[in-house]
């Protein structure tokens, strides 16, 4: 159910849409629209898709016309790929940015893309988390605390990498690739790869650009081993 009033004239200059798909995870959800709170531009909006958490996932933070709740009523045991396809249906901006919850996208990274004109920006990762209060934290100590290892931390420092389920792409390719493949619900893995791969032919084929680097966005350490109990994994409804 959409929680904002869209009446607003901004809602239909849209540049970009940052679509996550989460299940429980109540607390990150809300520390997350902290941080969205103090950097996000009027022109883009926050679509939170709600996978079956229980209780249904509420607002403690309110950004105004550019936040917006929407479920998937969906009970299979992985659905990322329905979700995120629901969030771009749902999306009204040129863009879409496609991340998990457990990533967090810096204010640079959101401006790139609000000044972007090509077809898709992928992103590097650095470890991070966030407050409370929705602040970005990179104290090595606070990231051991949250389960980064400290041999990781020896080899790479903040350095997270890259992964091929966030990035931005103009929303007529993304539609123009039909979006996830649906079949992949039900059975978990090989949904962003696939999708990658389809856009990689796209480009082959000379229908779209080649993907660039944009800024750092942040990442929690190790949320598969989640030593916090903050996440609530897709996979496992």
């Amino acid at each position: 159910m959409e929680t904002q009033r869209q009446g607003t004239e901004e809602v239909w200059n849209m540049k970009a849409s940052i679509i996550i798909a989460v299940l429980n995870s109540h607390e990150v959800v809300n520390r997350q629209l902290r941080h969205f709170k103090g950097i996000i531009p009027n022109n883009c909006e926050v679509i939170i898709i709600d996978d079956g958490s229980e209780p249904s996932i509420t607002f403690n933070e309110k950004i105004d016309y550019r936040l917006k709740l929407f479920a998937t009523h969906d009970e299979r045991p992985w659905s990322q790929p329905c979700a995120r396809n629901r969030g771009a249906e749902i999306a009204q901006s040129e863009y879409v940015l496609m991340t998990d919850i457990d990533h967090v996208f810096s204010e640079e990274a959101i401006n790139a893309v609000v000044n972007f004109n090509g077809d898709k920006m992928v992103f590097p990762r650095q470890w991070a988390v966030l407050s409370d209060e929705g602040k970005i934290i990179q104290d090595p100590e606070v990231l051991f605390e949250y389960g980064l290892d400290t041999e990781l931390y020896k080899q790479r420092g903040l350095h997270a990498g890259q992964h091929a389920n966030t990035f931005a792409m103009k929303k007529i390719l993304y539609d123009m690739l039909g979006g996830y493949k649906e079949s992949f619900c039900g059975k978990y893995g090989g949904d962003d790869t696939d999708f990658a791969r389809r856009y990689g032919e796209l480009h082959y084929k000379g229908l779209a650009k080649r993907h660039v680097h944009g800024p750092a966005i942040y990442v929690y350490p190790n949320p598969r081993k989640d030593v916090k109990g903050l996440f609530h994994k897709l996979r496992f409804k």
